[in-house]
């Protein structure tokens, strides 16, 4: 038996060193040659030798299946591997000895082919998870960090096609594509020695591999089954990565150890002492498929993907700013003015093209696109319509788009608030409300990203009840947010749902009725500089709206002075600068307004918002009128001194809650500018000027 495993080990070894990018065949040939020589080992009773050849197999499997032409250090752990048997081999006979060996050598058990008819371990609970997870990261950490990212991508990929599968269950290539997802994170976990994973994801596989050949229906219960075990696993790499991170273990939502036993219960009656057939044919097939459309595209060029930690990215990003602020300090000094030599202003140039375009190169390294946001978003709707009973379509459009990976990452909860809300108030309680109102019986939830004017703007869309005024007035007015007599036009009322502890729910559910989520949602949008708005008609449907900046480190921003400083506005903020006269503008109620080709606008003095003394015009002003929305108006300055690409500071958590600033920025002479928050100007302009009784 040992000679054979020799043998078939330098097999397996000629076959790595034939493998091109061209032609995946020799890792099929490979492939079939470490499930034999498992085999071998497993009749022979030598089961941990075993286990080292079946996990080595697994991962070469993976690197077959996924087809990610980034194979290479995965090719070479698995030759590390085959030299590590071959050395066991030759200094050990197959007996106890040797099986302490490969056991010490390969921690990557497999027991699953020997027990997997039975229950789950007992001592599969929390402690020993975490245990397993503590074990991995200390024997094998950049491992374990690869397999922790490289498993989320698999869940989110297993996502996609399950919610696929909801509409077409027949459909076998989203069933293989989910079986592949679950297979690939099984076989690593068992190199990582990662039990509680691997069993998890091999008894969700084994259920995929029986619908797969047509034992089980891929129904609904099916259906709910794996959505909860790509669930499970997405919080156990949510525990893994916050482990390897240093921190603590990230709380499981599920109770992992029931589902593992519920996912056994239904592959229950497969023979585990049988290998799954379809894996090794699949495999070899696929390979030798890859290999056809790899011939096809050997004279393209192929895109080469490196791992960055993202703590350094951000840090390259701080470096580019500070050489942004720099350049710019640089180019506006008085000796770079003043300098009339050619040959020396053409130096100035293109060391600010270089800048410009590193600055540029430096944050879409940044960018990533918001599809495993709208991924998340389409599985809330699934559940939820489930929950309560509704037909929902759910569309998306744009979720490609890019936008800086801060922004993303904060994007999450408030677009779950309003994905909600839209499920829950916004469509119809029953397909015959829907078919009563004249409406298809399956409603619509849209979702779309798309960049415009320099932004990028999210949207939400429902064609359900649409927004009641009268309703949203008459609750606001009950809780007293509003008076009234208050005189709001319907943009403004429908907006009301943005106050805090609005809510016109008649009952609390665990869903919704709290009055809290839209203030939030508010809130949070705000501090990434954005907007939110809402249009809706009453019948019709509703559409809340996101406008945010591309990203959160550099901003175009307008230079403005009011008295003797200098503040800082968005020019996204921005439509346009004029001049306005004093017989424009006009008091009603203690409030200013400006008329302005034949539109009345809430008028705004950032002299009195900040306490700033200054002088200013009587007969003449300069105003920046914002955004055109009914709520926006204009901003009275006193010069503008120009356009400039400013690069954000934070104020620090000493500021946090100062109302008027969104952060501050170097600018051109060295001095210190604060980024003005148009947002809060508008909203606390009254409070903060409340005691301002003169006008003019």
């Amino acid at each position: 038996m040992k000679q054979k495993l020799l043998d078939g080990l330098n097999r397996v070894a000629e076959a790595l060193l034939s493998f091109d990018s061209v032609d995946l065949r020799p890792l099929g040939e490979a492939y079939q040659e470490l499930v034999a020589l498992d085999k071998i080992a497993s009749d022979n009773g030598a089961a941990d030798v075993a286990r080292a050849l079946s996990g080595t197999a697994d991962i070469l499997e993976k690197i077959i299946m996924d087809d990610t032409g980034e194979c290479y250090p995965d090719l070479n752990l698995i030759s590390g591997n085959v030299s590590k048997i071959v050395d066991l081999l030759h200094d050990c006979d197959i007996d106890a000895k040797m099986i302490l060996a490969v056991d010490a050598v390969f921690p990557m058990s497999d027991e699953l082919k020997n027990q997997e008819s039975s229950a789950p371990s007992q001592a599969m609970n929390e402690g020993s998870l975490i245990d397993e997870f503590q074990e991995a990261i200390s024997a094998e950490p950049d491992i374990a960090q690869d397999f922790a990212l490289e498993a989320k991508d698999h869940l989110d990929e297993s996502t996609e096609a399950l919610l696929a599968l909801d509409k077409d269950p027949g459909d076998k290539d989203y069933i293989n594509q989910v079986f592949r997802c679950f297979h690939s994170i099984k076989g690593v976990a068992g190199f990582l020695n990662l039990k509680s994973v691997q069993n998890l994801a091999h008894h969700a596989e084994n259920i995929l591999d029986k619908v797969r050949s047509d034992e089980l229906v891929f129904d609904k219960n099916i259906s709910n089954l794996i959505f909860e075990a790509t669930d499970t696993l997405g919080e156990l790499m949510d525990c893994l990565s916050s482990m390897l991170a240093g921190g603590a273990p990230a709380e499981l939502k599920h109770d992992f150890a029931d589902l593992d036993a519920r996912l056994l219960a239904v592959s229950a009656d497969w023979d585990s002492n049988e290998p799954v057939k379809t894996t090794v044919s699949g495999a070899v097939a696929s390979a030798e498929k890859t290999a056809v459309k790899k011939t096809d595209t050997a004279s393209g060029t192929k895109k080469e993907i490196v791992k960055v930690d993202a703590e350094r990215l951000n840090l390259l990003i701080d470096i580019i700013g500070e050489l942004v602020i720099a350049e710019t300090i640089v180019l506006e000094s008085e000796e770079t003015r003043s300098h009339q030599n050619p040959s020396y202003l053409k130096k100035i140039n293109q060391l600010d093209k270089i800048t410009r375009e590193l600055q540029s190169m430096g944050m879409s390294m940044r960018m990533v696109a918001v599809n495993s946001t709208f991924l998340h978003m389409a599985r809330i709707v699934r559940d939820l319509a489930d929950k309560q009973n509704k037909k929902i379509e759910f569309v998306t459009a744009g979720e490609d788009t890019e936008v800086d990976k801060n922004i993303v990452d904060k994007l999450g909860d408030p677009l779950v608030h309003m994905v909600r809300n839209a499920v829950d108030h916004g469509i119809e309680s029953t397909p015959e409300e829907r078919i009563r109102a004249g409406k298809p019986a399956v409603a619509k939830v849209e979702l779309r990203a798309f960049h415009r004017g320099g932004n990028i703007c999210i949207e939400i869309e429902d064609d359900g009840k649409g927004i009641d005024p009268d309703r949203i007035f008459a609750s606001a007015v009950k809780k007293g947010i509003i008076q009234p007599d208050a005189e709001m036009s319907r943009a403004e009322i429908i907006n009301l749902i943005f106050a805090p502890g609005f809510s016109t729910a008649e009952k609390v559910t665990d869903v919704s009725g709290r009055g809290v989520g839209m203030d939030v949602v508010k809130r949070n949008i705000s501090e990434l500089n954005g907007t939110v708005e809402v249009s809706s008609e009453l019948g019709k449907g509703s559409i809340v709206s996101i406008r945010l900046p591309l990203t959160l480190a550099i901003i175009d921003g307008m230079v403005v002075r009011v008295g003797n400083e200098r503040f800082i506005v968005p020019t996204l903020s921005i439509t346009r600068a004029v001049n306005i006269s004093r017989d424009q503008i006009h008091c009603v109620n203690g409030k200013e307004f400006v008329s302005h080709q034949e539109r009345s606008m809430t008028l705004y003095r950032l002299s009195r918002f900040f306490g700033v003394k200054t002088q200013e015009q009587m007969e003449e002003s300069l105003m920046l009128i914002l955004d055109d929305t009914e709520k926006s108006g204009g901003v009275i300055v006193d010069e503008l001194i120009g356009k400039q690409q400013i690069v954000i500071k934070s104020l620090g958590d000493a500021f946090r809650n100062v109302s008027g600033y969104s952060g501050c920025a170097i600018l051109s002479d060295g001095s210190v500018g604060l980024i003005v928050d148009v947002n809060s100007v508008i909203r606390d302009y009254e409070s903060v000027c409340v005691n301002e009784n003169k006008y003019f």
